[in-house]
């Protein structure tokens, strides 16, 4: 269940510091790190003379978002898929557009958005696998697997093929957003985020954001103009339907405060 996306943070180490621009890779090995400092030092300095503007530039391997932004007082922090390092002209043009000037932009965007999404279906082999090892559905609190076997069974004829598990904890990390949960379309993998995993929260709300992410194989996402749609009307007619769907989203807006914070 898609939450307002959290404000980008990067992971690995800052490698590079200049006045126009600053960089973060994860984790490269040193034979190849030395090719992505040069890519990502191009990369940033065309985002930031394009825009005019500091840029600081995240590259990270995750399999989910691709491209996101913050726009900050004194700089632009972007988080970029390192598939973005040899991108061609036209697609760095349209991360520029994708994070320009919000005023009269909407056309600009939509198109920046297209062409961003094309660059990653394009690539979409160099996104990693997802590791399963580790992927655990039993829970101190909820059986992530029981919930799954049930929903399968009573909301779609047994005909969801995911993997499901609890994603990693991280203690001591300030949220101001949550995504409660992901599912990862070519791997068929469903990862629900730990801080649902406490008492305090109800069987039916893990359950919701389950059925949520189950849906997403059940009604895949489409093309439409260009635009990857991913929550459809088709999608959203489904979800509503759900026997407890409106009892979840008003049990997490009474409570989004202990959804924020840290499991114990």
């Amino acid at each position: 269940m898609k939450r307002p996306r959290r404000a980008p943070y990067h992971t690995g180490r800052v490698i590079e510091r200049e006045a126009s621009r600053q960089l973060v890779l994860f984790d490269a090995r040193r034979a190849a790190r030395e090719v992505r400092v040069a890519s990502a030092s191009r990369l940033a300095d065309a985002l930031s003379s394009m825009l005019v503007e500091r840029v600081r530039l995240s590259v990270h391997d995750n399999r989910s978002t691709m491209v996101s932004f913050r726009r900050r007082p004194d700089q632009i922090h972007y988080r970029v898929h390192h598939m973005f390092l040899d991108a061609s002209p036209e697609v760095v043009r349209a991360l520029a557009a994708f994070a320009g000037p919000a005023r009269g932009g909407t056309a600009r965007r939509r198109q920046a958005g297209a062409r961003i999404d094309a660059w990653v279906r394009a690539n979409r082999a160099r996104i990693a696998a997802p590791r399963l090892d580790g992927l655990q559905p039993r829970g101190r609190a909820h059986d992530l697997g029981a919930i799954f076997d049930r929903l399968n069974r009573e909301h779609f004829g047994g005909a969801v093929e995911a993997h499901i598990g609890w994603g990693p904890v991280r203690l001591g990390r300030r949220r101001r957003t949550i995504k409660t949960g992901v599912y990862v379309h070519d791997a068929r993998v469903i990862r629900i985020h730990p801080t649902l995993d406490r008492p305090e929260v109800p069987d039916f709300y893990v359950a919701a954001v389950v059925f949520h992410e189950m849906l997403h194989q059940a009604v895949p996402p489409r093309e439409s103009n260009g635009r990857r749609i991913v929550h459809s009307a088709e999608f959203r007619r489904r979800e509503r339907a759900y026997p407890d769907h409106a009892r979840a989203r008003a049990w997490e807006e009474r409570n989004l405060a202990l959804l924020l914070s840290s499991p114990a």
